[in-house]
């Protein structure tokens, strides 16, 4: 059985940074909102149709949530269904991704993802 890849927030910045990877944000449209990574795509996990994940020109789709729990289901779930042949997600999510002093767009500060 395949399994997916866990990435630091530090693998995950360089490969989005350099375009070897884009990255799925599968978080509600509220959360999104509050607090997001530059360059994530909102793809919230409730409505994504996984016949429209982005597999051209794309050498790795990373899954980002809050805290990674959710990525890590749902990568081992597309993976499982075979859907996707390999896929990644930001371990930690976007609390690991901040605890690494890595940018976030955050419009509100009140509404920061903790």
């Amino acid at each position: 059985m395949d399994t997916f890849t866990r990435l630091s927030p530090r693998e995950t910045h360089d490969a989005v940074t350099e375009g070897r990877a884009v990255l799925l944000d599968i978080r509600r449209i509220d959360e999104f909102a509050a607090e997001r990574i530059p360059g994530a795509i909102l793809a919230p996990m409730e409505e994504l149709q996984p016949y429209a994940l982005p597999t051209q020109d794309v050498k790795t789709i990373i899954l980002q949530c809050r805290s990674g729990a959710r990525t890590a289901a749902l990568a081992q779930g597309l993976l499982e269904a075979g859907i996707v042949d390999s896929i990644a997600h930001l371990e930690g999510g976007i609390l690991a991704w901040k605890a690494e002093g890595l940018p976030t767009i955050c419009p509100d500060p009140a509404r920061a993802v903790t």
